[in-house]
């Protein structure tokens, strides 16, 4: 009778391991054509958020950099002191960027009429 347990053992592990092997083999079959499908759907999705997000976040980089230009001035005249070269070239670069994003409804068709030809 223990001559008989053996085989059932012997099978019975045979046929994990298999079991084993099909799954890992669909997994890394299945995977390669999956992921990108599942990423592309997280970026899409990512991508509509951010573009349902263009106004109010336009209006809060508005207020954010009109505030920083008030706490700059705001620095200036308590220290008595011009603010220093660096700090207004960035304060102009992050006022231009600003206004780009308050104006690209406007900028939009003409750069892609420009960039398409």
């Amino acid at each position: 009778m223990p001559e008989q347990k053996v085989p059932a053992k012997a099978a019975s592990a045979f046929a994990m391991t298999a079991a084993t092997g099909a799954a890992t083999c669909a997994a890394c079959c299945v995977l390669p054509f999956a992921l990108p499908a599942v990423a592309l759907a997280g970026f899409g999705s990512v991508i509509a958020l951010l573009a349902g997000a263009l106004a109010w976040v336009t209006a809060l980089a508005v207020v954010i950099v009109a505030s920083a230009w008030v706490w700059v001035g705001w620095q200036s005249f308590r220290s008595r002191t011009r603010p220093v070269r660096p700090t207004l070239y960035m304060m102009g670069i992050a006022t231009a960027l600003t206004m780009m994003a308050v104006m690209w409804r406007q900028i939009e068709p003409t750069l892609i009429r420009f960039l398409l030809g």
